[in-house]
């Protein structure tokens, strides 16, 4: 009876040890997310700041008064990767046809950070994706900010700080909460919300 109640114990300890161990390795995971999200952004807008060579761009977040104060997390930091030969950029009513990949931070698992949404396999290669028609004004803010920008055939890096995207929602699949998300955006075509939209 000793032996059984030894070996129950022992049971119950390694049974306890390895839920610790999975609970401590997702916690691990996305272990002080909101802190690492926002010192990230802040890393990135030191960067884009910097930067001279016309790489990168920083914009106030669309519709804020731009002759306030305001912190990292209100701006949208865009890499630019490829430089199309459009001339004009959308509006927020507009609607686009855009490739893209969504990405979170780097982390532990992922170091390229973690994908949690894409429109293409792969490498992007306009010539053969199939660009996904998008309402500008139901996109996050951080999107259509950056989107607004862009010109027909840019293909840029965008990072949204979590305020001009998801916030602290629980709902979004795939998404964390207080999450920095990271888009690789292609603009194909854009033209008036319930017109045809031209692709190249």
């Amino acid at each position: 009876m000793k032996i059984l109640k030894i070996y129950s114990l022992f049971l119950f300890v390694a049974l306890f040890g390895l839920v610790a161990c999975d609970e401590t390795e997702e916690a691990g995971e996305y272990a002080n997310w909101s802190a690492r999200n926002s010192a990230f952004v802040d890393s990135i807008a030191s960067v884009a700041r910097a930067d001279e060579s016309g790489e990168w761009m920083t914009y106030l977040a669309y519709g804020m008064n731009d002759s306030l104060q305001w912190d990292n997390q209100y701006y949208v930091y865009c890499k630019v990767l490829r430089s199309g030969d459009g001339v004009e950029s959308p509006s927020f009513s507009d609607t686009v046809l855009v490739n893209y990949r969504g990405r979170l931070i780097p982390s532990k698992t992922y170091p390229d950070g973690a994908i949690f949404d894409e429109s293409y396999l792969g490498q992007l290669d306009p010539a053969v994706n199939v660009p996904q028609k998008l309402n500008l004004p139901g996109c996050v803010r951080g999107w259509t900010t950056a989107m607004m920008r862009m010109k027909v055939g840019d293909v840029w890096r965008i990072y949204v700080p979590a305020a001009l995207g998801y916030e602290g929602r629980q709902d979004v699949s795939g998404v964390p909460p207080y999450s920095t998300l990271i888009f690789d955006l292609n603009l194909v075509g854009f033209s008036p919300i319930g017109t045809p939209v031209p692709q190249q």
